[in-house]
């Protein structure tokens, strides 16, 4: 994924030009690294939320592919839309299930998440006609899902009547990615106590895991026997031991030039004319704006690559459409392709530099591309 040699891009059934490149080749050779940082261990690949952007199906099966033990979603629907893509490795359900969902779920095999104690009687009357395979959730600190440690002895003989089914217990890192692994250290304490309560009442998980791809890469998985990466998988881990360990960005984002033209000293661009031109220059239209993902706050501050080099994005970002400064003397055309996003995490439009600019987090402007995008995935 060089700019240098990106094709010309084929026009978007809808006439736009615009597409994310999604090297799967990168997510097999991640999975690998981020395999070996975790001791081996079985990896639940997290591919929620359109595998963060990078297109669900076809990062699955690329996963599955490569020995992936099993892929995470956030939600029925998701799991769902793996399994029509012919899946057929496990899938778990994250966000937990609505008890009226269970028959869907049982069809498709799905293994669900159990996120509290609310339906609990629920799932106890329904999975002997709906059986599915449980994980449950403990709120080891995360604060949002899970059975609080305090609530395990009350709710165990409910647990203990779902026991058949439960092949899992789960938490979630809050400050994995924190310099400071203190709290993080304290919640894996709170994870080995729950499941010793567990044990104890004779429920006995056979997969325990914890870590997600910031423990993976730190060494906090201790007993788990499973990993459950997500960003890592993208090449987007943020920690120092993820950039140590080579993990590639999979994604680039492309766009081709819509319309190009010279502009005189003293033009301005976009709403707002929040650019001026200091001198003659060109001015590139791409055919990408905020409707695709694309942050409006990029305007004037983000750059572009082309033809080995970088050119500024000016003027406001509009809905469908930005605008890229260029010098007179640089041959530029309607159809030319420029990287929005690029590969190289060392780029000035890598998407960690933009996350920096933004002040936010890469997986954020990943997750933000918009279905209309076009992808193309290379092997």
């Amino acid at each position: 994924m060089n700019e240098q040699h990106l094709e010309p891009l084929r026009p978007h059934p809808e006439g736009r030009a615009l597409r994310a490149e999604v090297d799967l080749g990168r997510v097999a050779r991640n999975l690998d690294r981020v395999r070996s940082a975790s001791g081996g261990r079985e990896i639940w690949g997290v591919v929620k939320a359109n595998a963060y952007g990078h297109g669900a199906v076809p990062v699955g099966r690329a996963l599955e592919e490569a020995g992936v033990y099993g892929l995470a979603v956030s939600s029925l629907e998701e799991g769902l839309e793996l399994r029509r893509g012919g899946i057929e490795c496990p899938i778990l359900v994250l966000g937990g299930l609505r008890p009226e969902a269970l028959p869907a779920a049982s069809a498709e095999n799905l293994t669900i998440a159990v996120v509290g104690p609310e339906h609990l009687d629920d799932y106890a009357r329904a999975l002997p006609q709906h059986p599915v395979k449980l994980h449950l959730k403990l709120d080891t600190g995360m604060g949002r899902f899970g059975l609080l440690p305090s609530e395990l002895g009350e709710h165990l003989p409910r647990l203990q009547r779902l026991s058949p089914w439960i092949e899992g217990a789960m938490g979630h890192f809050a400050t994995a990615d924190d310099p400071d692994l203190g709290f993080a250290q304290r919640q894996r304490r709170v994870f080995d106590a729950c499941l010793a309560q567990l044990v104890n009442g004779g429920i006995h998980p056979s997969q325990r895991h914890h870590g997600n791809s910031d423990a993976c890469l730190r060494g906090l998985l201790d007993q788990d026997t499973h990993a459950r990466p997500g960003l890592a998988l993208y090449g987007l881990a943020m920690v120092a031991e993820g950039r140590a360990l080579g993990l590639e960005p999979a994604l680039e984002l492309v766009a081709e030039v819509a319309r190009v033209k010279a502009m005189p000293a003293g033009t301005t661009v976009g709403y707002g004319r929040t650019f001026v031109a200091p001198h003659p220059l060109q001015i590139a239209t791409l055919a990408c704006g905020y409707a695709d993902g694309y942050r409006r706050d990029l305007g004037n501050r983000a750059v572009v690559g082309f033809q080995g080099r970088t050119f500024p994005v000016v003027g406001r970002i509009s809905m469908d459409y930005l605008t890229v400064a260029l010098p007179l003397d640089v041959p530029v055309a309607t159809g030319d392709p420029m990287t929005l996003y690029s590969g190289d995490p060392a780029a000035a439009h890598s998407l960690e530099r933009l996350a920096q600019i933004l002040g936010t987090i890469p997986y954020e402007l990943t997750c933000a591309l918009h279905r209309r995008i076009a992808r193309r995935f290379l092997p």
